[in-house]
């Protein structure tokens, strides 16, 4: 590995601040964190429009906050999301009273993470937030059907319904017109790349894949994610040709429209490649009567010193040419306006705080007096969850390996142990609090697709707990109730897809079975273990329907589900503690 870097552990802080000292006058960050970058002007009841995604990426993400464009983002690790509480930081900082609208990636990590972030900004300062996701790979998926959710990724595709969006936004619009000129903008791209090389995460040190020296592979994602054809490399001409050809017809017959092009390098080609390859489309766009209104040529969305391409086309009508023709400025995108005048300079104040913070009614209080007695076992049953994920790493590892990527152990023990120091030794008496607080502080620790689900689940937890401090059977039932239904609202799973909901939900029903026939906390934990343990054996007769084992059909019919291994340790740590 060949990089210009200090540690790899640092790569991403230090790359942060060297853009922080680099454009003061542009960008500053929220929450003490310099993951979370925002802008450093703010317009009084203008829309917020926030994004974030994993580093490794630039300009993508980072490289579009500022006027006319994007008010922040928060980055996680290299290819890794970001964390929700890292995003609600975000939010809270840009958010000036009119809302905030949310674009990113269609990754699972990214919506997970994003959902529970919008989430709390709601239930913790009043914000409401809306989402639009970015979903413009041709390679990745087909177009989704009348309702059906897009399977295709996020590229670099999205940098068109930044523009749309942050000019609609610097107009005052409101955030349900700029959701939907965000909606129709994302609706109108279509981007396709060629990768030549593989790229280096430098905490990992060599290439997660490789492409021989004298091949290429079309439709590779820009995390390495495997494309439709891999072959001889070809001439520019004829790459060219292959990818313009499958989004044109992606889009059905566009003869005689207006289009805008972006020819983005993805890391380590070019610009002389990348003008090569805009000649062809030029050519072969003018063959077939469509007009290119504006081309963007250069770095827009890299994958680290991946090399190849890509192409994205997105379909204008007159709103969204007048919009993508406004001006904008940031860190790594300058444009006046596409009559090739300027419309004039934005004159905003420098960054202000956030004058009010209104707070949701449902929110637990934030100060609570913690001078009572904690007369629930909630502390220690988080202490025994850490204790039983530990011991159970390995196991879990080895059960999610067979179906996963074999990290389920780590993030599991990390999460609960994160989760347990928040709350330990606090004091506090509200069990909502305890529970949104571990929640919280699970998912800043572990934003992983599961780290973030168990994290909700906490959090919906809390809120049905809020103000109680002395629960009983019956707030148990409503705990573990609360926690399946944060998770069902996040992961939008149901009872028989084979996940965490496989062996929660019957616990959960026989706590509140059990309450209602009135028998002892003892003998119902004792029966909630047991259901969660023969939900998770259950689990080898289900069909997987979400997540890497969906990939295997019926072949994941004889498997054990990781997730719902959980649930029952979650339930043998909560009869331990009411045993003990």
């Amino acid at each position: 590995m060949k990089k210009i870097i200090n540690r790899p552990e640092d790569y991403v802080t230090e790359m942060l601040e060297g853009i922080y000292a680099a454009h003061p006058d542009m960008v500053t960050y929220a929450g003490g964190d310099v993951h979370c970058l925002i802008s450093a002007r703010k317009k009084k009841g203008k829309v917020g429009i926030a994004t974030g995604g994993g580093s490794g990426h630039l300009p993508l993400f980072l490289g579009y906050v500022g006027r006319g464009m994007l008010d922040g983002c928060s980055v996680g690790d290299v290819f890794q999301s970001p964390s929700p509480e890292q995003m609600l930081a975000v939010t809270k900082a840009i958010d000036s009273g009119a809302g905030v609208l949310y674009i990113y990636g269609n990754y699972n990590g990214d919506i997970f993470n994003f959902d529970m972030a919008a989430e709390m900004a709601q239930f913790e300062a009043g914000i409401r937030v809306e989402s639009v996701l970015g979903a413009d790979d041709v390679a990745s998926g087909p177009l989704p059907g009348e309702g059906e959710k897009s399977i295709r990724r996020g590229v670099a595709g999205i940098f068109f319904v930044y523009k749309c969006a942050g000019a609609a936004a610097d107009e005052m619009m409101d955030l349900d017109e700029v959701k939907r000129i965000a909606g129709k903008a994302a609706s109108r791209v279509r981007t396709m790349g060629v990768a030549l090389t593989p790229c280096v995460v430098p905490r990992v040190g060599h290439p997660g894949f490789s492409i021989g020296e004298d091949e290429m592979e079309i439709g590779m994602g820009i995390h390495g994610e495997t494309g439709i054809r891999r072959g001889k490399l070809e001439t520019a001409d004829q790459i060219t040709g292959e990818m313009l050809d499958r989004i044109l017809d992606d889009f059905g017959e566009i003869g005689g429209s207006r289009v805008a092009v972006l020819v983005n390098g993805l890391g380590a080609t070019t610009l002389d490649e990348q003008y090569i390859v805009t000649r062809k489309i030029d050519r072969i766009m003018k063959e077939r009567n469509i007009t290119v209104r504006k081309y963007y040529v250069g770095e827009y969305a890299t994958a680290l010193e991946m090399a190849g391409v890509s192409i994205s086309v997105f379909l204008l009508d007159e709103e969204l040419e007048r919009l993508l023709g406004k001006p904008a400025e940031t860190p790594f995108f300058r444009q006046g306006s596409m009559d090739g005048g300027v419309d004039g300079t934005e004159t905003a104040p420098a960054w202000t705080a956030r004058e009010d913070s209104p707070v949701s009614e449902e929110a637990p209080d934030q100060t609570p007096d913690k001078t009572g007695e904690d007369k629930s076992i909630l502390v220690p049953f988080l202490k025994q969850v850490r204790d039983i994920m530990a011991d159970n790493r390995d196991y879990l590892i080895d059960l999610d390996s067979v179906v996963g990527d074999g990290d389920l152990g780590l993030t599991m023990s990390d999460g609960f142990a994160a989760a347990y120091e928040a709350v330990r030794g606090t004091g506090e008496t509200d069990c909502g609090m305890l529970l949104y607080t571990a929640g919280k502080a699970m998912s800043v620790a572990v934003p992983s697709t599961m780290g973030t689900l168990m994290a909700s689940g906490l959090m919906e937890a809390g809120k049905r707990l809020k103000g109680k401090t002395d629960p009983g059977l019956a707030e148990y039932a409503a705990l573990f109730e609360g926690y399946a239904q944060g998770v069902m609202n996040l992961g939008h799973a149901k009872a028989g897809d084979k996940t965490f909901l496989d062996g929660m939900l019957p616990a959960a029903e026989a706590l509140r079975k059990a309450e209602k026939a009135g028998k002892s906390l003892k003998e119902a934990a004792a029966e909630a273990k047991k259901a969660a343990r023969e939900g998770f054996e259950r689990t080898s007769e289900m069909v997987a329907v979400h997540g890497r084992a969906a990939t295997r059909g019926e072949a994941s019919r004889s498997l054990k589900d990781p997730g719902a291994a959980v649930a029952a340790l979650i339930m043998e740590a909560f009869e331990r503690t009411v045993r003990d």
